[in-house]
């Protein structure tokens, strides 16, 4: 028991951090964009972007997954996660600066990851219906978008200069390393039931069967979340022309 309450504050301190750094990169990107390891979040529409995207990880990770798992319901469970999806295909699209900021090679990385992870979740969903699977992919999978966060970019500070990637040729890789580490790990200690507070639902428990009200209503707010994030990226991409000196007749204003 022991054991699991030390997994749990190692675990629950990642997350943590993940969570720690989302909110500081909103803080300066609205602030001080300045500091941003990322500069393309130092354009307004850009971190717009970002702060619904971290907003929507939140509420799956911490409120739509676990109440969809304990309630047994895949209308809300697989609702939450088409949310995380469509918000997150526009950062990985415009805004990943994985190889320019943590190395080539763990730019990589999160490709290849990325791929793994949407395929799993379309295997998952194809597959019977299994509660196990899908607290995996809550605890493992959303979860990792925090974890791996706080230690990739602690380690970055090891050659984050020229002169210091001169000096340690070797850091990015034990960076990445590292994160493959929680990946596993973390893998591991969900797989056997570690973490204290990611629980399976009890087998008595029915599936919920929602009303058609509901079925409308997680339609309607991810096709609202699909429409903002449509327009948005048009503003982006406007916003990109502006600052090169090009305007065009027609903005996303005008939408």
């Amino acid at each position: 028991m022991i054991g699991k309450y030390v997994i749990t504050i190692v675990y629950s301190a990642l997350l943590a951090g993940g969570v720690f750094v989302g909110v500081r990169q909103i803080y300066q990107g609205f602030f001080r964009p300045n500091e941003l390891l990322n500069p393309l979040f130092g354009n307004k529409v850009a971190i717009r972007m970002f702060t619904v995207h971290i907003f929507v990880v939140s509420c799956d990770l911490f409120v739509i997954g676990p109440l969809a798992i304990a309630h047994k319901s895949p209308l809300y469970y697989w609702g939450g996660r088409s949310l995380l999806v469509i918000s997150s295909l526009p950062i990985a699209a415009f805004l990943n600066r994985n190889p320019q900021s943590f190395g080539k090679f763990i730019g990589n990385w999160v490709m290849v990851r990325n791929f793994f992870e949407y395929g799993i979740h379309i295997v998952f969903i194809a597959l019977p219906l299994s509660w196990f699977r899908y607290y995996l992919l809550l605890w493992w999978i959303v979860a990792y978008r925090y974890m791996d966060v706080g230690p990739r970019r602690l380690l970055q500070r090891l050659y984050n200069t020229p002169e210091k990637q001169a000096a340690r040729p070797w850091a990015q890789y034990l960076n990445w390393v590292t994160i493959v580490a929680i990946y596993i790990g973390s893998f591991f200690a969900v797989y056997y039931k570690q973490i204290l507070f990611a629980r399976l639902p009890n087998p008595a428990t029915p599936n919920y069967v929602p009303a058609h009200w509901e079925y409308g209503v997680v339609i309607g707010v991810n096709f609202a979340l699909a429409l903002f994030e449509w327009i948005t990226i048009r503003q982006y991409s406007d916003s990109l022309l502006a600052a090169a000196g090009v305007h065009e007749k027609v903005t996303a204003a005008h939408y």
